[in-house]
């Protein structure tokens, strides 16, 4: 079975065009698009995928439709980009078992306690992975920084406070896996204890 990466990420694109739009347009997150995060996500699934044994063309077509059920503009995502994903690989005639370990993978994605639980599939882990490192360390100090000042009359000390719950977060949080995972997570959770101590510093708040 031959597949074209390239065509379901602009199957995606095209599907979450009106909900990034809207989300540009009303919201204090309009730098946020979900298609650039599932971009990224499935670049992190390519960063940690050889820990561990899997189907790539499963991991990466997981990756690729794992929240285009935002698309629907629908709290149960992972519902709904599992049917838009069954719907195009159905009208692409993909193999039935290949269309169900995707299904799957995409279904469970969200619920973060598989990663402590035993006969995961390997493809899951990866992606339930994939998709915690994601905004987060750099990445998640910008969107603070980007989020807070999107607001009016704004204070050195609110946005330390929007760093310190919202990016601090991860201090003590600890779910990865695999080593790679692992290792990034370590990585950006020192670069946001260090950052949150040198901004605590200058504030004269340590």
């Amino acid at each position: 079975m031959l597949l074209d990466f390239d065509d379901m990420l602009s199957y995606v694109k095209e599907a979450l065009y009106e909900n990034d739009k809207e989300r540009q347009e009303k919201s204090r997150h309009s730098f946020r698009s979900r298609y650039r995060h599932i971009t990224r996500v499935l670049g992190w699934c390519k960063r940690i995928e050889n820990d561990l044994e899997c189907d790539k063309d499963v991991l990466y077509t997981s990756a690729i439709f794992h929240d285009i059920g935002y698309s629907q503009g629908k709290d149960e995502h992972a519902i709904a980009s599992t049917a838009m994903f069954r719907e195009y690989a159905e009208h692409h005639n993909f193999d039935q078992d290949f269309i169900e370990k995707v299904s799957y993978v995409i279904f469970n994605h969200s619920d973060k306690s598989l990663l402590s639980s035993k006969d995961v599939p390997n493809e899951l882990i990866l992606l339930l992975e994939a998709d915690l490192l994601d905004e987060e360390g750099a990445l998640g100090l910008t969107w603070d920084l980007m989020a807070r000042g999107a607001k009016h009359s704004i204070s050195y000390n609110e946005v330390f406070e929007e760093i310190d719950n919202h990016s601090g977060h991860i201090l003590n949080q600890d779910f990865m896996v695999t080593k790679t995972a692992r290792y990034y997570w370590n990585k950006k959770k020192e670069f946001v204890r260090t950052f949150i101590n040198e901004l605590k510093h200058d504030l004269f708040e340590d």
